[in-house]
């Protein structure tokens, strides 16, 4: 079974990416003040060839604010280890 990966697209969002859909970042938080294009509902972001995708870790989700309890199963998601 593959797993959800947990991850930051384009340094100013975090979200994760279904494994059935691997173009498509669903956004848990966003940040305008990181560079986040100003949007009125969450609808995801596409991943084109000049945006970047790299693997969340806990630390990512203290800088969003976003409470980390819940997607710390390694079984179900993928993120980053070797963050602290």
């Amino acid at each position: 079974m593959d797993k959800i990966k947990l991850v930051v697209f384009n340094e100013y969002a975090l979200g994760y990416i279904m494994p059935e859909k691997p173009d498509t970042v669903y956004t848990l938080a966003d940040s305008v003040l990181r560079g986040a294009p100003f949007r009125v509902m969450t609808e995801p972001y596409y991943i084109g060839t000049r945006d970047t995708v790299r693997l969340a870790g806990k630390q990512d989700f203290d800088d969003f604010r976003v409470v980390f309890r819940g997607y710390d199963k390694l079984e179900e998601y993928e993120y980053d280890t070797n963050q602290k």
